[in-house]
């Protein structure tokens, strides 16, 4: 019980990371290619993340400035960023924020998204 009383005292994290896992109808487990987000302050909202093959880069070092698009119709809502990177698939726990009060967060995850990925890939480099 020890354990547990210690977990107890650990923030929870802003953004949580992770593909999904789902089970058929048959029992046969599926697994998603993409990779979601759970955003676990407000707004809290969990989406699909997408890479996009089409959008080169920038190499500019001002920071995430993505877009949103659709805010007027919810269910078509989605982010977007010239880093090559998307926000869709929106389930929002919470109201739907003001926008720029959504695009701060999502510009947030994506910085955070990123600062994880280059994380992933140097502990890999120091496996080999």
């Amino acid at each position: 019980m020890d354990e547990i009383d210690d977990l107890s005292d650990l923030p929870m994290p802003r953004f949580i990371w992770g593909f999904a896992i789902a089970t058929g109808k048959g029992g046969e487990i599926m697994h998603d290619e993409f990779e979601y987000l759970t955003h676990t302050r407000s707004p809290r909202f969990t989406c699909r993340v997408v890479e996009l093959e089409d959008m080169p880069g920038d190499g500019e070092e001002g920071g995430i400035d993505g877009r949103i698009v659709h805010y007027d119709e919810p269910r078509r809502l989605f982010y977007i960023t010239d880093a090559g990177m998307a926000l869709v698939n929106f389930e929002l726990f919470d109201k739907l924020p003001e926008r720029q009060k959504l695009k701060r967060v999502c510009d947030e995850a994506i910085a955070n998204w990123m600062q994880r990925r280059e994380f992933l890939d140097s502990e890999g480099d120091d496996e080999e």
